[in-house]
Formats: C-alpha cells, structure tokens, sequence
C-alpha cells in the first residue's frame, strides 16, 4: 500500500479478513486479505471486499467516521444480504427453469 494512504482511511470488512485503503482521490489503493479469506467462497469474499472498499471511501469522504464500528457492520451486513440474496435468486431461477424442463417433457 502506498505510504499516501492514512490509516483513517482504512476499511475493513468480517472482522479484519478484509481491509481496504483509499487515496486522497478516493481511489483504491490498497487491498490486504487475510490468508483465512481465501477459505470463503468466492461470492463470500466478493462481498467482503465491496465493504471494505466501501467503508474506506466513505472514511475518506467524511460520512463514515473511523471509530463508528456500528455503521462498518450495518454496510458489511446490507453487503452480505446483497450476497446471499443473488444466491438465492440464482437457486430460485434454478429450481424454476428446472421445474419447467420437467413440465415441459411430460
């Protein structure tokens, strides 16, 4: 990471797996994954990345103060759920077009 980077401007997602630093541009500048995120699925960790970075741009703007670890978990939780639910849209429309294959050859 780019010794521009504050630390203020660090964003961290599940507990420290993820963290995340943005330049003064609000740009990426730095990603850091802890070895035990690469044991989540790859949708687990999409998920976690996308917070962290966001959790850094939003330090660097101003909205999301460093030591405000409520609204970290509330972007990290909407995060997951955002996750979890093209998951379960991706079985929903599974299970349906299968149901329909079946329908469909009797």
């Amino acid at each position: 990471m780019s010794s521009s980077a504050r630390n203020d401007d660090a964003g961290r997602a599940s507990g420290e797996l993820v963290s995340a630093e943005v330049g003064t541009d609000g740009l990426l500048e730095g990603l850091r994954l802890n070895p035990r995120a690469l044991r989540l699925s790859s949708e687990a960790l999409a998920g976690h990345i996308v917070a962290a970075v966001r959790a850094a741009q939003l330090n660097r703007i101003g909205e999301c103060p460093a030591d405000d670890a409520d609204l970290y978990g509330l972007i990290r939780r909407i995060d997951e759920i955002e996750v979890q639910t093209a998951r379960d849209f991706d079985c929903l429309t599974s299970t349906i077009e299968d149901s329909l294959h079946r329908l469909e050859g009797r």
